[in-house]
Parts: C-alpha cells; structure tokens; sequence
C-alpha cells in the first residue's frame, strides 16, 4: 500500500506574534487552547517530531482517514475498515492515542462497555472543497 499518494499535505505551522516566531510550546498557549474533556499530552506540541511519527505508519493513516469525518469507531469496525487483524489495528490505535491523534469516546448507542475512537472535534475540519481534514496545528492532514 502506498501512503504517498494519499497524503496532499502535511505543512509544519509557525506563528509569530509581534514578529516573534513562537516554538511548539508557545503555539499551544496562543493558537489551540486545550477543551477540559479533551486530554493532550503534556509535550503534544514540544516534540512534533515524536508526534508525527506516530503518524507515519500506512495503516496507522489508513485509521486517520477513516476517522476524519467525525464518526466513532470500535476497534472490530476499523479492522474491518483498513483490512488489517483487530490486534494489529488496537496496537496501531494505542499509539494514535498516546500520541494524542485520537481519543476513546463512549459508543453511539451508549453501551459504556464498548470503547470507540474518534479525532478529538476541535482538529477536525473540512477543505475548501467540503472534504474532511484533521489540523492538528502541528501539521494539518488532508484525503483524498
């Protein structure tokens, strides 16, 4: 499977503020004001490097894909999704969530034994032309 075809952009943000250009950590604090129910790793804007990483893997952006447009999944339902064993794809669903790329999220119909992922609403966002994206404000993730 080749990833490259896939990714549009994936484009590192600066800012500056006063003509100063803010580091990952002061882009936190003026850019992207963590929600309370959300939770993001303390260094998610610290070590960009480390978090695109975890973003790097095929299958692991196959999972992004599918979860960019806002709907949750159970770990069986994805597996399906992207093709892949159910263990290989919680492995790959445990790094997305260490990395803060992903979140657990109670089923829709409100079983609280069965967890499902989604991409946290405040990175999900939709390009010009109405597709779904994820803009993590590290590095924004477009599909085709």
């Amino acid at each position: 499977m080749c990833v490259g075809k896939e990714i549009i952009a994936v484009a590192f943000r600066y800012c500056s503020i006063g003509g100063r250009l803010l580091g990952f950590a002061d882009m936190a604090d003026a850019i992207l004001q963590p929600a309370a129910a959300v939770s993001i790793p303390q260094d998610f804007f610290n070590q960009p490097s480390r978090f695109l990483r975890a973003l790097s893997d095929p299958v692991r952006w196959t999972v992004l894909r599918e979860l960019a447009s806002g709907k949750s999944f159970s770990v069986l339902e994805l597996s399906a999704l992207v093709k892949r064993s159910p263990d290989l794809t919680s492995k790959h669903l445990k790094t997305l969530r260490e990395a803060g790329a992903v979140i657990v999220v109670v089923a829709p119909d409100g079983d609280g034994r069965k967890s499902h992922y989604t991409v946290p609403e405040k990175f999900r966002r939709t390009d010009e032309s109405g597709k779904p994206m994820i803009d993590y404000g590290v590095c924004a993730l477009r599909f085709p």
